[in-house]
């Protein structure tokens, strides 16, 4: 014990005495930095910040935000108020304006201070000198890299102004709370704009820079208090501030925490920033790579402007909300332009933080059921086949090696084409799909907006039945093309991607399309499948001035799915309702319960626009009925038969709707991220 005194003086010493050699030594630097054995390798680029990239509505709206850090840049001291620009030199280099880069006075300074008051309370680093050390080099600690600290700093100096430095270190420095620059910092700590914060404020976050988490004023507010009066006092010493602001700050209460340390996740909160990320993480525009497209995403600091409408969303999620079957079965609804591809809203399962799987884009989707046969129709129509074309829709059918039956359980008989879809006739479909070619309506679902491979061999004759997993984005893609005269525009989840720099990564904004089916194709099937709303989706058309809606409902397998899709001119929309982690039965039929959640949608997301007119069906439309038969296609060499004079029967009476409890969140919510595996069945039709 006795000899801890002496112990302590020599430390003193010793340091004292180091720090004035080093002091000593410091003024030669600018000799060696500027030799050319110094300069000839030094690199004075800075490194890019990483910045996150914005998401914006449809609206210009912020919508969301991804990224790593929270940074949001400067590109001017203007933007500083001069009370913060003022408490940051005084308390991190007080010779800013003056000093080559480095200080050899604030070394020795630094070193007094620090061992009088016990901790580190200065540093001898300058502010060009942390630049250097945070945008060019590193951490290490140790002389090599300390000296070339130094020499970095003297060509900073140089080669940039002290405001270019001065903005490059206030956008580079953490400040805690997940802070990265001091424009992110007032946000996050006093939940203001940079330019609104005052003296006291000002103080604390250059308080913080020695030491985020030692001096963060929520975890240690004493010591946050005590650092921000040093930093005050270096104010009024430097004559920045008068004895009676220095007062007045030092009395300004410290912040209320705005923010839990999970609010400093910059990742997806939502399935729509959810959708744009990962399709921007594979969007080839962006980078060779995918670790490329990453880095551009999460630290490139893009701006990405969606379609996404917040009323549109509102009332989808209404729609939902209200007329949505009971546990454990959910609803989806995704909506689309047709003349854009712009989807504008979608509801992609029971919340976000409830179960991230999103029913609506994810693939594979499920069985659509019966709204598959509008591309089956649409395959029809373009090989030449008529309305008013007859075909047998007798139940039960065996076609080759597949036998099924209609949903309505009764015989469906010989009827026009047109009649077969407004009933939904699955025999008369599987019959059509054998005249037409597996191959032919395959390719028709791709160019029609199915984006996932089908194998025939998996499906078989049942395709038409839908038996092929689908998602409501691929389906309103195929309802949005027939909608739009026939011309396919792909899903647009973003319009455009700016880069920090202002150039236009991504323009979506002028597509123009892919032509799938000729106008008077597409005008025919539009024209038919209006007549689903006095079929299997009776009741359910949109309210004047918009009745010129055309449809088709699916159901599958012991009411397993539950599908409405359909459009009018300006949108399009599908929906989906079945349990989403499930193969499980009883949802109902997609006239009862999905088509009322669509036509809920439109009138709220029509309301007050004007109707608008499909182009009208065509001369091959309305061309004399013949008879299709199975493997064959059109008999053009048989009599005409004459359209039936009474329509097709309607199904039979759906099964009232099994009692469900209320809808209500899951008490164990679901977080899985994969779709429900699915069986290859018979749908049952409507």
């Amino acid at each position: 014990m006795n000899r801890l005194p002496r112990f302590l003086l020599v430390i003193v010493i010793g340091g004292v005495a180091i720090g004035a050699c080093l002091a000593a030594l410091i003024p030669g630097i600018r000799t060696i930095a500027t030799a050319h054995h110094y300069t000839s390798d030094v690199d004075t680029s800075l490194d890019q910040l990483s910045e996150p990239s914005y998401i914006y509505r449809a609206d210009g709206q912020l919508l969301s935000t991804l990224g790593t850090e929270d940074r949001r840049p400067i590109t001017s001291l203007d933007e500083v108020p001069d009370h913060v620009e003022n408490a940051v030199i005084a308390i991190e280099d007080q010779t800013f304006w003056d000093n080559d880069g480095f200080d050899p006075n604030a070394v020795f300074r630094a070193f007094w201070a620090n061992l009088t008051a016990g901790e580190i309370e200065q540093g001898g680093s300058t502010i060009t000198q942390q630049l250097a050390k945070n945008r060019i080099l590193n951490d290490k600690q140790d002389l090599r890299r300390k000296i070339r600290e130094l020499i970095v700093a003297t060509h900073l100096n140089d080669e940039y102004s002290k405001e270019q430095i001065l903005v490059e270190y206030l956008n580079t420095v953490y400040f805690g709370q997940g802070s990265y620059g001091i424009q992110a910092a007032a946000a996050r700590f006093f939940g203001k704009p940079l330019a609104e914060l005052n003296v006291a404020e000002g103080a604390l976050l250059a308080g913080v820079i020695r030491s985020p988490t030692a001096y963060n004023p929520w975890d240690n507010p004493e010591r946050a208090t005590s650092r921000r009066s040093v930093v005050i006092d270096a104010m009024e010493e430097q004559s920045y501030i008068n004895k009676q602001q220095a007062g007045e700050a030092k009395a300004w209460p410290m912040p209320f925490p705005l923010f839990r340390p999970d609010d400093t996740n910059r990742k997806p909160q939502d399935y729509y920033t959810e959708e744009v990320y990962n399709r921007l993480l594979q969007d080839p525009r962006l980078g060779e790579t995918e670790q490329e497209r990453r880095a551009k995403i999460l630290r490139g600091g893009l701006r990405v402007e969606t379609p996404w409408d917040p009323r549109l969303q509102t009332a989808a999620q209404s729609a939902v909300d209200r007329l949505q079957p009971g546990l454990p079965f959910r609803s989806s609804i995704l909506a689309m332009d047709p003349s854009t591809g712009q989807v504008k809203a979608f509801v992609g399962g029971p919340g976000f933080n409830i179960s991230r799987y999103n029913i609506a884009t994810l693939p594979p989707g499920r069985q659509p059921g019966s709204s598959w046969k509008l591309i089956t129709l649409t395959e029809g129509i373009e090989q030449g086949f008529s309305a008013n074309d007859t075909i047998d829709g007798s139940s039960p059918c065996k076609v080759g090696d597949y036998q099924t039956q209609n949903a309505e359980g009764g015989g469906g008989g010989t009827a026009t084409l047109r009649s077969q879809t407004v009933g939904s006739v699955n025999c008369a479909f599987v019959r059509l799909l054998s005249a037409l070619g597996m191959e032919n309506t395959i390719d028709m679902a791709h160019r029609l907006g199915i984006t996932q491979e089908i194998d025939t061999n998996d499906v078989g004759l049942s395709m038409t039945l839908g038996t092929k997993e689908a998602t409501p984005l691929e389906m309103a893609t195929v309802v949005s093309t027939l909608a739009n005269d026939g011309v396919r525009h792909d899903p647009v989840f973003y319009t455009r991607v700016i880069g920090p720099d202002g150039e236009v990564l991504i323009d979506e904004t002028t597509n123009p399309g892919v032509r799938a089916v000729d106008s008077s194709v597409a005008s025919c099937v539009v024209d038919i499948a209006r007549g689903v709303f006095n079929g299997t989706a009776s009741g359910s058309l949109p309210a004047t001035p918009h009745t010129n809606a055309f449809g088709k409902t699916g159901t599958t397998d012991g009411r397993t799915d539950a599908w409405f899709v359909g459009a009018v001119p300006q949108l399009a929309a599908a929906v989906w309702s079945g349990n989403p982690l499930f193969n499980e039965g009883g949802v109902g039929f997609g006239g009862d319960t999905s088509a009322p959640i669509w036509q809920a949608f439109m009138n709220e997301a029509l309301g007050g626009l004007p109707g608008e007119d499909f182009v009208g069906p065509q001369e091959n439309c309305s061309a004399p009925g013949q008879f299709i038969r199975e493997f064959v296609g059109r008999d053009s060499e048989a009599e005409p038969v004459p359209t039936p004079t009474a329509p097709n029967p309607a199904p039979s009476p759906t099964a009232p709707r099994p009692t469900l409890p209320p809808t209500a969140p899951p008490t164990a919510p679901p977080t899985t991220t994969n779709p429900p595996t699915t069986t290859t069945t018979a749908p049952q039709g409507p």
